[in-house]
């Protein structure tokens, strides 16, 4: 009796250890992807709001000083993303001689007028 169990153990054990042995083994996982190390533009990481107003600031230059040049669209945003709130950016726009309207809300009025009288 002691024999049979013994070898039914035994029969069982090597038929669990032959299905194992059948299974196939997991693939090892794909090596994870590598973080870009490009960063995206100031102007991009821009939420699309703040877009709207570099956008306007932006259209809003009309250079009146002849040494003033013109910021770009990537450098207006980047003011902002230094952590400027777009009340700072314009006064000192304002006060390089870049924008000649007299508030923030002004350059932005006219520049959601301009783009829909385009419409």
């Amino acid at each position: 009796m002691k024999r049979r169990i013994v070898h039914a153990l035994g029969a069982l054990t090597l038929a669990m250890a032959s299905t194992a042995a059948a299974e196939p083994q997991p693939r090892p996982a794909p090596p994870t992807a590598i973080a870009s190390t490009i960063a995206p533009s100031p102007f991009a990481a821009l939420s699309p709001g703040n877009r709207r107003i570099a956008v306007a600031l932006f259209e809003s230059q009309n250079p009146t000083a002849p040494s003033a040049r013109p910021m770009t669209l990537e450098q207006i945003a980047q003011e902002r993303r230094s952590g400027k709130t777009w009340n700072v950016v314009f006064q000192a726009m304002k006060s390089q001689g870049l924008i000649q309207a007299e508030t923030l809300a002004q350059a932005l009025g006219r520049h959601d007028r301009a783009r829909h009288s385009r419409s």
